[in-house]
């Protein structure tokens, strides 16, 4: 109080000032201070949003940098900035947000800009502040080897509802996801590895690959006038562990068990394909003369021969988007259904006990790698339209009028799948048959998730059964991985959530 009337006696005195000099300065001088006053608090309001701006900014490149979607980066960087940034903040207008990744998706620069309102600046004719943020997020990506098994089985060259067949939606939506990987316009990426696995009732490993086979089974074949195309039987163990069909163990001289015989359907006598270790029983007469001695239908190809039905190679794993699109183009809808096959031989991809097997690429970069490897993970993704099928069955595993079809387990024939009862002639056959081969796609499905492998499961179309369906939910690591795709026109938009999945996947901070 002391204070306040030392002032107000001072303010009198220069009241009382009959000199006229001291009014003005003070009057100015209050007007600064009011000025200087108010103009610190509202800078004091600008840099408050400013500081609040950046954090806001920054976290969402945080967020962005680690579940990029090149189609909705715009809409997610604004998501996450208004989570930690309320909408009128102290009266701001945001004018701006952008989030701009470069050619590699390997640098994010995000940028916002917007006006605060004043309140004392106002006196000078100042109604609002600029104020901006800008952030770089810099991604570091870990390694992926991916696998897509792809269902290559005749009813693929139907329609499943949509403008297009089953096959065509399968090759546009994997490229769709290709090219949510690679980015746009690259054909290579940081540590991207992709393989291809086309399955019918066989798999075609390729006939570069001699060392794998069983070299004195194979002399007992005779080709006429064509020659073997790549496709293996499933090799036998009956009931006895391990399934090598199912197993990723390497082909070796020391266990002829593990080493693969040639895909050979037979249209001869009994005397060949019952070398077949799984025993076969009718030929298809679909593949063979009716009348007179058994012969091939001609011309020779991939639907009449010793190679029936065999589908187009895999495609060991590559960097070049390019390469993995041409594997895709070449697919064509031919044969049966064996599920356990395609996955088996994705596995064999993917598990080191294959590492400097596969030749090309795959040996230049040591791959596969040890499974757990830091900063690297494995994934397959399998498609299908169908039901595991034992030839001569239909979709619910009734024996049709049909003999069968020769597939790399033989001719339907119950005692092959190591289960009695004979020959797939009857429904009973026909159903425990077919339960086998469901059965060994759930044990090669337990068996690649204990190593670590992701593995992502589509049904397409409506003739995959509730049981098969059961069954590739439980194959996918997660039931979020397992997809069911009505139609033809729903798969391109599933194989581009599994595309951000694996790109997310992908990105580290």
């Amino acid at each position: 109080m002391k204070i306040f009337f030392k002032l107000r006696s001072v303010s009198r005195l220069f009241l009382k000032s009959e000199q006229g000099s001291a009014l003005p300065f003070i009057g100015i001088g209050l007007i600064m201070l009011t000025g200087a006053t108010g103009t610190a608090i509202d800078m004091g309001r600008v840099q408050v949003v400013q500081t609040r701006m950046q954090s806001a900014l920054d976290a969402a490149g945080l967020a962005v940098g680690t579940e990029l979607s090149t189609a909705n980066i715009s809409s997610e960087t604004s998501k996450y900035f208004y989570a930690n940034f309320p909408a009128n903040y102290l009266g701001t207008t945001i004018t701006s947000i952008s989030a701009v990744p470069n050619a590699t998706n390997s640098m994010i620069t995000l940028g916002v800009a917007g006006t605060v309102p004043t309140t004392f600046m106002k006196i000078f004719g100042i109604n609002n502040v600029s104020v901006s943020a800008s952030s770089q997020i810099t991604r570091s990506q870990s390694g992926l080897e991916l696998v897509l098994v792809m269902d290559n089985t005749g009813s693929m060259s139907q329609s499943a509802g949509g403008s297009t067949t089953k096959i065509q939606a399968a090759k546009d939506a994997a490229n769709s996801l290709l090219n949510i990987l690679y980015g746009s316009g690259n054909n290579t990426a940081s540590n991207l590895w992709v393989g291809v696995v086309p399955f019918s009732q066989a798999v075609n490993i390729g006939t570069t690959h001699t060392s794998w086979l069983d070299s004195t089974y194979d002399a007992t074949l005779n080709w006429g006038p064509t020659t073997w195309a790549g496709c293996v039987e499933a090799r036998a163990n009956g009931s006895s562990s391990p399934q090598y069909d199912i197993s990723d163990d390497a082909p070796t001289t020391l266990n002829n068990k593990t080493l693969f015989r040639q895909y050979y359907s037979t249209c001869n006598t009994n005397t060949t394909y019952e070398n077949n270790p799984w025993r076969g029983v009718s030929p298809s007469k679909t593949n063979c003369q009716t009348s007179g001695t058994l012969a091939y239908n001609t011309p020779l190809s991939s639907s009449r021969g010793p190679n029936y039905y065999c589908p187009q190679p895999v495609t060991p794993m590559v960097a070049e988007k390019n390469t993995v699109s041409t594997a895709l183009a070449s697919m064509q809808a031919v044969g049966d259904t064996h599920i356990d096959l395609g996955l088996a031989w994705g596995w064999r991809m993917l598990s080191p006990k294959w590492r400097g097997m596969w030749g090309g690429e795959m040996d230049t970069n040591n791959l596969p790698l040890d499974y757990n490897t830091s900063l690297m993970n494995k994934v397959i993704i399998l498609m299908t339209d169908g039901d595991n099928t034992l030839s001569g069955t239909n979709a619910a595993g009734t024996a049709t009028a049909n003999p069968g079809l020769y597939t790399a387990y033989g001719y339907p024939d119950g005692n092959s799948l190591a289960i009695s009862g004979g020959e797939c002639t009857s429904g009973a056959n026909c159903t425990a048959g077919q339960n086998e081969i469901n059965n060994r796609t759930a044990s090669v499905c337990s068996q690649i998730k204990a190593q670590g492998i992701i593995i992502y499961t589509i049904a397409l179309g409506s003739q995959v059964s509730t049981t098969g369906q059961n069954m590739l939910k439980a194959c996918a690591s997660s039931p979020s991985y397992y997809f069911l795709s009505p139609t033809t026109t729903t798969l391109t938009s599933i194989f581009q959530q599994i595309g951000d999945s694996l790109a997310n996947l992908r990105v580290s901070q």
